[in-house]
């Protein structure tokens, strides 16, 4: 390591830790600090207005999120309709797009059986089968999908999750029309095979057909919580819920995944600069590397056989930070696979990326390599576990980085398991939270403007969203 590279450790063992590796400070860079501090103080002052605001003003800032821990009757819902949803129904289908699908498929990937379709219902104690769709307009997974459940005599047997907060998202919408359209040929009503999960306003078509005619049943997309931040409220809790396993309970997932969040809302809540304030120091970092260093992408680097974490936090850091043309890209990457992929282009290639590492010091299993004795070239692997091999290669890809001056961070957690990748993601929000507000994306002409902060919003999409409607209105006329 590179003598003028200093390591700073923060965090403890029964969470979240964190390590950076920066460089040492000059006279400048000092000064630049204790303007930095001065920002924080001021960020973390507005920040702690919200803890005794009313739930209205949270709503209003598109900041609820940062309470869906603590809404008890959204939880009960979520727990009520999935306890007589499992009796129900033998395959689970979730019908979105970006945040309304994105968390669902992190939970899937992270908490339950790698091959959880392919077990018996008894082995998986009587959790649905699960499948995706409505994130596209390319019909052959869907098409495949209805004719595999009709196939399999289980299409009677199958809830649709169809989640949109504003009840009108194109693709989805479409999916579900195709879904209605099939059970009516195969079942007397189809309403009793659907959940809609969206805002509970007449502007949402869902809630209006519920509103006409009950569906199996309504869930809130609460108001005052974006897609990209809503992974702890109904839209991401039904799933945990809906697919408890063995020796687990909807409830047991559920209080898991609140005690992960609690405790990364508890650290968010302690001085911005305490060592266990990650969120902060994360956002301070990432805001220095593109500042300083000039990080155009920002290589999510997930140390772990997962992928969509790192699709989870690319919609949520680039729909958030990127706003005034200014803001780093998201590069999704998982070790040591993508170390055969991307990771010449890191060290040979521009300098102009920075990396997150997620580093999972227990990955929930684990297999000796067997020792053999015939000098195959693995003999600094044999009789060792996986998993350690597994940290061996990211703590050499992190040395390497390091030693090529590539600037990176290493976020430690003890286990992959629900709580902590929830308390993970909720890290996560809170450190987009403040990194734009080190944007400024909280103020117009110097002044805040909370109800207006661009973290939230992303007016940019509308524009692909119309021209696709005009388009194919055409092609409707033609």
């Amino acid at each position: 390591m590179n003598s003028e590279v200093k390591q700073i450790e923060f965090g403890d063992d029964s969470g979240i830790r964190l390590r950076m590796l920066v460089c040492a400070e000059t006279a400048a860079e000092e000064d630049e600090e204790r303007l930095v501090d001065t920002r924080l103080e001021e960020i973390q002052t507005l920040f702690r207005e919200e803890t005794n605001a009313p739930l209205s003003v949270l709503e209003q800032h598109l900041r609820a999120w940062t309470r869906s821990h603590l809404q008890t009757e959204h939880i009960q819902d979520v727990l009520e309709l999935s306890t007589k949803a499992r009796d129900d129904f033998s395959v689970l289908v979730t019908v979105g797009i970006g945040g309304s699908d994105l968390s669902a498929r992190v939970f899937h990937e992270i908490a339950n059986h790698p091959y959880h379709n392919l077990l018996s219902s008894s082995e998986r104690s009587g959790s649905p089968e699960v499948y995706f769709t409505g994130d596209t307009f390319d019909p052959i997974r869907l098409k495949s999908l209805l004719e595999m459940l009709k196939s399999r005599n289980l299409l009677h047997k199958t809830l649709f999750n169809v989640i949109s907060k504003s009840g009108k998202t194109g693709e989805t919408l479409a999916t579900l029309m195709i879904i209605k359209d099939r059970l009516q040929k195969e079942v007397v009503n189809w309403r009793k095979q659907v959940i809609a999960t969206t805002g509970l306003t007449s502007k949402s078509l869902l809630y209006q057909l519920h509103q006409e005619s009950e569906l199996y049943g309504v869930l809130p997309v609460p108001e005052g919580v974006g897609g990209r931040f809503s992974a702890f409220s109904p839209v991401g809790l039904f799933f945990l819920a809906m697919t408890a396993g063995a020796g687990e309970t909807p409830k047991d997932r559920i209080n898991a995944a609140v005690e992960g969040v609690q405790h990364a809302d508890k650290d968010f809540q302690l001085p911005y600069a305490h060592p266990h304030n990650t969120a902060y120091h994360l956002a301070l970092w990432l805001d220095s590397v593109e500042k300083y260093y000039g990080a155009g992408s920002i290589v999510f680097y997930n140390y772990a056989d997962n992928s969509r974490l790192g699709e989870w936090f690319v919609q949520l850091y680039t729909e958030s930070i990127q706003e005034r043309n200014i803001g780093s890209n998201v590069i999704a990457a998982k070790g040591p696979t993508s170390n055969h992929s991307i990771l010449n282009g890191i060290l040979a290639g521009p300098k102009d990326k920075a990396v997150v590492f997620i580093h999972w010091e227990d990955l929930g299993a684990d297999l000796t390599i067997p020792r053999t004795n015939e000098g195959n070239g693995l003999e600094a692997f044999e009789g060792l576990s996986m998993n350690d091999s597994q940290t061996a290669s990211y703590r050499g890809t992190e040395i390497d980085f390091t030693d090529n001056d590539i600037p990176n961070v290493t976020l430690t957690l003890p286990h992959r398991d629900i709580r902590n990748v929830c308390q993970l993601m909720r890290t996560l929000m809170d450190t987009v939270a403040v990194k734009g507000r080190l944007q400024e994306l909280h103020l117009t002409d110097d002044v805040p403007t909370l109800a207006e902060e661009l973290t939230y919003h992303q007016s940019a999409v509308e524009g692909y969203k119309k021209r696709t409607e005009e388009i194919a209105r055409s092609m409707k006329r033609h």
